[in-house]
């Protein structure tokens, strides 16, 4: 009976800080736009989820664009998204990807409003040393989510299991945020693994530093496999994943370990996937239980745990790649 009133008490609360809009509202904010490959596929899952549970909750998506604007213009709609927040007051808010983790860190950490994040690449242990929200992986402020694991590993134990021992692995990344988080993830993944000594770095900058890593990597023997970490880049324009990928797949014929299914569409071989759209559906079962409890420090950070393995079978045979039914078979998804 006491552990019953004590969670009416706490629902009740809940009820009061953030039942009193005329509106039950939860709004998303993606770092990204809306056709982006590794944002949207979050926003949609966090949704679904979301609506699974409450068929009464207005459910709004702002999209910071951060992969093309400038950092002053990124700035700008984090701070407008702030006063829709203030003004609004919803019920909670849920961020997919970096960007929009760090605008709502920014201006709403320690604060009574629950957020749930989605899909960061820097780790909660970093980010903690700024904010202090975790002891260990458990909340202590108003903040949990769902940390983004790339499989680092796995990837390079699959391409072992394909071509036999595996003496280099590159990742050629991009020196913008987003390349520099995924390079830094690599280390972090394989920090207490003898794999580290296998992994070879290209920074690039512009256009010429992609030409030029991309045939210096073609060229060595030693390099097996690579990461196409190049999420944007500017050449008369910014090139995002999506153009980079043509460069790449023309430039270096080598396996490339994509780190989600929609870059095995844009051309690349594959490998283990994060699955953002169950990573984003984890998100919004979290912020489900928080809008039903009133309770987020229950809640631990979590790691992402569910993978695809996908294959490109197109990009199998451009690389002379030769594999056998049976291998193809333990692949989750083919594309021909």
């Amino acid at each position: 009976m006491l552990k019953f009133l004590k969670i009416y008490f706490f629902a009740l609360i809940f009820m009061l800080f953030y039942g009193c809009s005329n509106e039950r509202t939860v709004f998303i904010l993606s770092s990204y736009d809306d056709k982006d490959v590794c944002g949207q596929p979050q926003v949609q899952g966090a949704i679904d989820a979301l609506k699974r549970d409450f068929s009464d909750l207005t459910i709004e998506v702002t999209y910071l664009d951060s992969r093309r604007i400038s950092d002053q213009e990124l700035e700008k709609r984090c701070d407008d998204f702030t006063e829709k927040v203030k003004s609004r007051k919803p019920l909670l808010i849920l961020t997919t990807d970096d960007a929009a983790f760090q605008c709502a860190a920014k201006h709403f950490m320690g604060e009574e409003i629950p957020v749930v994040f989605s899909g960061i690449n820097v780790t909660p242990e970093h980010y903690n040393e700024k904010y202090h929200f975790l002891r260990e992986r458990k909340p202590i402020k108003n903040f949990t989510g769902v940390y983004e694991r790339l499989f680092i590993p796995r990837q390079i134990e699959l391409v072992e299991a394909l071509t036999g021992k595996v003496d280099k692995v590159a990742v050629i990344y991009s020196r913008d945020f987003m390349g520099e988080t995924l390079k830094e993830q690599v280390i972090y993944e394989l920090k207490d693994r003898v794999l580290k000594t296998r992994i070879v770095f290209y920074p690039v900058s512009n256009f010429s530093e992609l030409n030029k890593a991309s045939e210096e990597l073609n060229k060595r023997k030693d390099i097996i496999a690579y990461f196409p970490f190049v999420m944007s880049i500017k050449n008369d324009k910014i090139l995002t994943i999506r153009d980079v990928a043509q460069i790449l797949t023309g430039k270096i014929k080598k396996i490339d370990l994509a780190i989600n299914k929609q870059f095995v569409e844009f051309g690349f071989f594959g490998g283990f996937s994060v699955d953002f759209y169950q990573m984003g559906y984890r998100a919004g079962q979290m912020a489900s239980h928080v809008l039903k409890t009133g309770k987020i420090k229950d809640i631990e950070v979590e790691d992402a745990d569910k993978y695809v393995k996908v294959i490109n079978l197109k990009r199998a045979r451009d690389i002379n790649l030769s594999l056998t039914d049976k291998v193809i078979s333990l692949f989750d998804e083919v594309i021909k």
